[in-house]
């Protein structure tokens, strides 16, 4: 009970602690693995050594990429089709005007709110 009332009564120690035994245990993994690394990159040059083989890279086709390939001859055409529905203004004049006055009228934030 004694250090459980010791520890709610210096809780910033615990917290400093506990960043400590944190960052300790990130420090050993991480040479862990740097260790991991040097013995695999050892096997590696042992093995490269051993058998000379030349690798050709091989990209491989999988449902993304050729995905990708599709969309990529799909857009130029879609965009096309939405270059020519941009062009097509509504026939009707007063539907013209009102948009013609939104574009070429002052910007929106120089006109006031309409607050009365």
């Amino acid at each position: 009970m004694a250090l459980i009332e010791w520890l709610l009564n210096n809780i910033f120690v615990v917290f400093i602690l506990a960043a400590f035994v944190s960052w300790v245990g990130k420090r050993m993994k991480a040479g862990e693995e740097t260790i991991e690394r040097k013995q695999q990159q050892e096997k590696q040059q042992e093995q490269e050594q051993k058998s000379p083989v030349v690798m050709a890279e091989v990209k491989p086709r999988t449902r993304r990429s050729m995905k990708k390939e599709q969309e990529q001859m799909i857009a130029p055409q879609q965009a096309e089709e939405q270059r020519v529905e941009r062009r097509k203004l509504p026939k009707h004049p007063l539907v013209q005007g009102v948009i013609f006055s939104e574009v070429l009228g002052p910007p929106r934030a120089k006109r006031p709110f309409g607050r009365k």
